[in-house]
């Protein structure tokens, strides 16, 4: 029989929802998922890049992800400046993962230790301690949950941007990818064995609107006919367009008992790549979050501050990226590409002279992970990255402040923590400090 009531719910069953759902399980806490347990729509190949694997293996999902994978993508092919190139990844290259086995193994592996609910979630009601549900199939009561829900979480502007995933045959060599540049557009695909190839392209919504299967296999063709790689393809099939622009929340925390994750609080652009890697990421920030708020030794608050600054640190990176990736493409200059890469604005750098300076701010307290649950810790403004310090190293903020008094010139700052650390990492802290926004002149006396 279903129960009533968890500790913990996590509505939708994605690579974000899944995670969280496993680690939350593993912890030991009373879990149910609540998808529909469909096969997800859209592109059928995902990229895994070497960098997510250090965070895979530490949460044991690796030999999962390398269980679903075709093998690693051994070059990428580039028609995005003026003259193409080819990027070697000697070995190093992402996996090239098939997306349908990558949710089910996923899946698989969270249903092994939390309860399944195959249901779509409709309402949400937070009353004092406890989160009314109602899906479609009841009503579940819940001290937390974990919305992973995608895009379509919570109500937020549209992206511009659309993919049209599709799958052709060519005669291409096997585990290559590719990234072109269209005048109204552009286009990434991999080869796989056998001459298949899987890929989206990338275009305005407007342009996508209306379209039915033969109309999108018909643009598809018509894109890569206009590619120099691409125009022996056949073959070619369109599937559903979907959502591909950068979409964030305005704060993860729809309430203290409401956190979003992964696509509901984040959908990167995929021109920034690693979409996959901050799903996983945000899924385990998550759990350590709720883990945290329900452990009555813990701060609460320390949780939700932290899933904020993580939401923060996200989105400024994700922007980044996606902004370098449009503003790199040299191909086309057209009203498309205009609207993609606006031009960057460069903070100033914080100059502080070379009298005798002091903190900023005075020493504050920030959210840190220490032993799966989420404590306060002191810590520096960094006011110039929207970011703090609690320190570097055997060096804590506690040091820094210690050091700072009374205000001196940075060399003798620098000094005075000599005697306890090493000089490298005092000059590397100091660095990050100054450029961060965390000294100020200090005032001269009357």
């Amino acid at each position: 029989m279903r129960k009533s009531s968890v500790q913990v719910a996590v509505a939708g069953a994605g690579p974000a929802g899944a995670i969280a759902a496993r680690q939350l399980g593993l912890a030991g806490l009373d879990v149910v998922l609540i998808d529909p347990f469909v096969t997800p729509a859209g592109h059928l190949i995902e990229s895994f890049p070497a960098s997510g694997a250090p965070l895979a293996e530490e949460i044991g999902l690796l030999a999962a992800i390398c269980d679903v994978s075709d093998g690693p993508a051994e070059a990428m092919r580039m028609a995005w400046r003026d003259v193409p190139e080819t990027r070697a990844f000697e070995g190093a290259g992402p996996l090239l993962l098939d997306r349908i086995a990558l949710h089910e193994k996923l899946r698989a592996e969270a249903l092994r230790h939390v309860a399944p609910l195959q249901a779509r979630l409709r309402g949400v009601v937070t009353s004092g301690r406890k989160v009314k549900l109602s899906t479609s199939a009841g009503t579940i009561r819940c001290d937390m949950l974990i919305d992973a829900r995608g895009r379509q979480a919570q109500k937020r502007a549209a992206s511009d941007m659309t993919a049209l995933p599709f799958s052709a045959v060519n005669d291409l060599p096997p585990h290559q990818m590719w990234l072109e540049a269209l005048p109204d557009g552009w286009v990434w695909a991999c080869s796989l064995g056998g001459g298949v190839m899987q890929g989206a392209v990338f275009q305005r919504a407007a342009v996508l609107a209306g379209m039915r299967g033969p109309a999108r296999a018909a643009y598809v063709a018509d894109c890569l006919a206009g590619t120099d790689t691409f125009v022996g393809a056949r073959g070619i099939d369109a599937g559903q367009p979907a959502a591909a622009g950068l979409s964030a929340a305005a704060d993860p925390l729809v309430s203290n008992r409401h956190i979003l994750v992964g696509d509901a609080a984040l959908a990167r652009d995929p021109i920034a790549s690693h979409g996959l890697v901050h799903a996983m990421r945000s899924g385990v920030q998550g759990a350590l979050a709720v883990l945290t708020a329900l452990d009555r030794d813990c701060d609460s608050q320390a949780a939700f501050s932290f899933m904020r600054h993580k939401h923060r640190e996200a989105v400024a990176a994700a922007r980044l990226a996606t902004q370098r990736a449009y503003a790199d493409q040299s191909r086309f200059e057209t009203p498309f590409w205009a609207t993609c890469a606006p031009p960057r604005v460069i903070p100033d750098q914080p100059d502080i002279g070379q009298g005798a300076v002091t903190l900023a701010a005075p020493l504050t307290r920030a959210p840190v992970l220490e032993n799966d649950r989420i404590r306060w810790r002191p810590a520096i403004e960094l006011s110039a990255s929207d970011s703090f310090l609690t320190g570097s190293g055997s060096i804590t903020a506690l040091d820094i402040a210690a050091a700072c008094r009374p205000a001196a010139p940075l060399p003798e700052i620098a000094n005075r923590l000599g005697r306890q650390h090493d000089m490298p990492a005092v000059f590397e802290v100091l660095e990050r400090l100054t450029l961060g926004g965390a000294f100020v002149q200090a005032a001269v006396a009357p």
